[in-house]
């Protein structure tokens, strides 16, 4: 599928499919059990004399690099404890077994040879070391995410706050928003994301009020006076931007240092643990529902938020007799549902009306009345036209009279 047309393929995998990654891991396992064999450490416990001879070779002064590679379908990565040369040697080795086993061919672009203080980008993280404290910086090895990642994530939030969208209701906005933060910091919450964190959260901030300034031509001091509340709370204490529901629910905006990082730790473990395979307790979130979720790139539900500004205005009561108990929205100008466009006129909240169910059935018994009265005319109508004078009991109309005049000169 290429730009919204579909273009049948006689070979390989599509991109992205669920396919590509399980043939991947199928077809490179060889590749991973010739690195075990060559490079690999031997285990101590069961190959002690392979052990004793790798660890000689790897003594200060010997031939052979200490190597571990970590692959995920077809992104790897080699760690080498050695001299460059030696780097270099086992990459020539590998693209030597690729070419000549498996047929494949080592992208000399996407490959490099870099120093761990330098750092590497692997699956949108970027691993590096810092060997001398400056500026607050800790010495260590550290996770974080790339500044390729945070640069999409910033063009993604632009997208949904482009001039475009400016019609888009704001309280589905602030949902698309927090839907997008909230899975992309949850993606990075096991490394050092607090930096990238707090820059994503300003520019969300500052594209959320720019959005609300042209959306309502108002000013940045208005913006924060009419959008922005405190919030109450263990939470509170932070003015923040926020929408209220036509049920009173309040939807605010989700900062990526609110998310809860993963720490480890260990002290007596010989080796990490996985954060992410660990026996913990699994957090749970308010998620849209199916029929109220937008992605933020097409055009909002408009009837919906129409609905709730009708439900806003008359305060939750019903506009003909004043109660409050199962409330409706009623069309003061219906049409047929096949021929209903979004920016139609009665879809605004001028042209809603706030009913209750007994209101709304009072209305619509009305509403059947009158259709079948003007069917009725309909057909009275068309009789006068087909036969070329009036019936008994019917009333001529302007329209009318002049179809039975042209039917009348057709036959003389």
């Amino acid at each position: 599928m290429d730009c919204g047309k579909l273009a049948p393929s006689d070979e390989g995998t599509p991109q992205g499919g669920i396919c590509s990654p399980l043939l991947a891991n199928i077809y490179l396992h060889q590749f991973d059990e010739w690195f075990v064999r060559n490079f690999a450490r031997p285990d101590k416990a069961t190959n002690r004399p392979a052990f004793e001879a790798w660890y000689q070779e790897r003594k200060q002064g010997g031939t052979k690099a200490a190597a571990q590679m970590y692959r995920y379908a077809d992104d790897w990565i080699v760690p080498v404890r050695g001299t460059r040369a030696q780097a270099q040697a086992i990459k020539e080795q590998c693209k030597t077994f690729l070419q000549e086993t498996l047929g494949l061919e080592l992208s000399e672009e996407k490959t490099t040879i870099t120093h761990i203080r330098d750092g590497f980008n692997f699956l949108g993280y970027q691993v590096f070391r810092c060997d001398q404290p400056s500026d607050r910086r800790t010495v260590g090895v550290f996770v974080q995410p790339t500044e390729k990642g945070l640069k999409s994530m910033k063009q993604k939030i632009k997208e949904m706050t482009a001039r475009k969208t400016l019609r888009d209701d704001y309280v589905y906005k602030i949902q698309a928003i927090n839907a997008a933060v909230r899975g992309w910091a949850n993606y990075y919450r096991a490394v050092n994301p607090t930096a990238a964190f707090q820059e994503l959260d300003r520019y969300v901030w500052m594209r959320l009020r720019k959005w609300l300034e042209k959306k309502y031509q108002v000013s940045p001091s208005q913006v924060r006076r009419q959008y922005m509340h405190r919030q109450k709370g263990p939470k509170g204490g932070t003015v923040e931007f926020a929408a209220q529901e036509a049920d009173g629910t309040w939807i605010w905006r989700y900062r990526t240092v609110q998310t809860k990082l993963i720490y480890h730790r260990p002290t007596y473990k010989k080796n990490w643990p996985n954060p992410y395979l660990e026996k913990v307790k699994c957090e749970h979130y308010i998620l849209p529902t199916l029929k109220v979720i937008w992605g933020g790139y097409h055009e909002a539900p408009t009837y919906i938020a129409n609905r709730r500004e009708a439900l806003r205005r008359t305060k939750g009561t019903c506009e003909r007799c004043g109660t409050t108990k199962k409330l409706t929205v009623h069309h003061k100008h219906r049409v047929n549902r096949r021929k209903r466009k979004v920016e139609q006129a009665d879809n605004r909240p001028e042209m809603l009306e706030v009913l209750c169910r007994a209101c709304q059935d009072a209305e619509h018994r009305a509403e059947n009345i009158y259709r079948m009265k003007q069917y009725a005319q309909q057909r009275q109508a068309n009789a006068v036209k087909s036969k070329g004078e009036p019936v008994a009991g019917t009333t001529c109309t302007a329209g009318s009279v002049e179809g039975m005049r042209k039917h009348a000169l057709r036959k003389g």
